[in-house]
């Protein structure tokens, strides 16, 4: 049985997440039932991490094990000519047989963005948050800064996450200008659930003056989650890219 790995990227906007669920189509059963469709085959497409509905994706990676012996580029043609076009595969390839995209991850990039304005134009309102008013940039990089390095994130975790362990490196995490917008990118070993959601709601409050910088090496410490700020919403968050060792792919 060969391993196939996807790089791919996809519109969340209509689906409830990338895991398979009962309560409408996700990005997996998607992609799982064109497969079978195409090549009769039922498979399991595992992927890197699970983006929630509503949620992006650049350059999502995922692997399912394929009986049929198609060549990796026509697959990825057979796959984007039958997908909707909201969700598209860039790359396919042999991987290692042992080959996991959730587990052998080494780093994941995800950003996050957001337009400041005072109406939303409707062309960007699938991709961006809407920010009212002025915000500081130079206390939401230094509270960005204070997460960069290995912590304890249980204070940035949303009820519900099944994480044994909340400690995660942060490599990056730095303010962008993106062109109409902004982004808050983050880059790090691992996130856990809601975790880039909820340090942007935190950036968000700390631009607007209602919570101090300090906030967020406060929450390091003590772990409490009532003290940083919401959860920002789902439509400004896009997986980048992850990153592996080579060797292993």
């Amino acid at each position: 049985m060969r391993k196939v790995a996807l790089e791919l990227g996809y519109d969340g906007s209509q689906y409830v997440g990338w895991q398979r669920q009962e309560n409408g189509r996700s990005i997996q059963q998607t992609i799982e039932d064109t497969v079978e469709r195409l090549f009769h085959e039922r498979v399991h497409l595992m992927g890197s991490g699970r983006t929630d509905a509503g949620v992006h994706a650049r350059g999502q990676v995922a692997a399912m094990e394929l009986q049929h012996t198609i060549a990796a580029e026509q697959l990825v043609r057979a796959l984007n000519a039958n997908l909707p076009l909201d969700i598209r595969i860039y790359r396919a390839w042999e991987a290692d047989p042992d080959f996991h995209p959730r587990f052998q991850a080494k780093r994941k990039t995800y950003a996050y963005r957001f337009l400041q304005a005072e109406v939303m134009p409707p062309e960007y309102r699938r991709y961006y948050t809407l920010i009212r008013g002025s915000l500081n940039m130079e206390k939401m990089q230094q509270a960005l800064s204070s997460l960069e390095g290995e912590h304890d994130f249980a204070a940035f975790r949303s009820a519900g996450g099944i994480n044994l362990s909340t400690v995660r490196r942060i490599d990056e995490a730095v303010l962008l200008d993106d062109g109409e917008g902004k982004r808050i990118e983050i880059t790090g070993n691992g996130f856990l659930y809601n975790m880039v959601r909820i340090i942007a709601g935190t950036m968000f409050e700390i631009g607007r003056g209602k919570l101090d910088p300090s906030i967020v090496e406060q929450a390091l410490q003590n772990g409490q989650r009532e003290i940083l700020g919401p959860t920002a919403p789902p439509q400004g968050l896009m997986l980048m890219k992850v990153e592996y060792d080579e060797k292993r792919i």
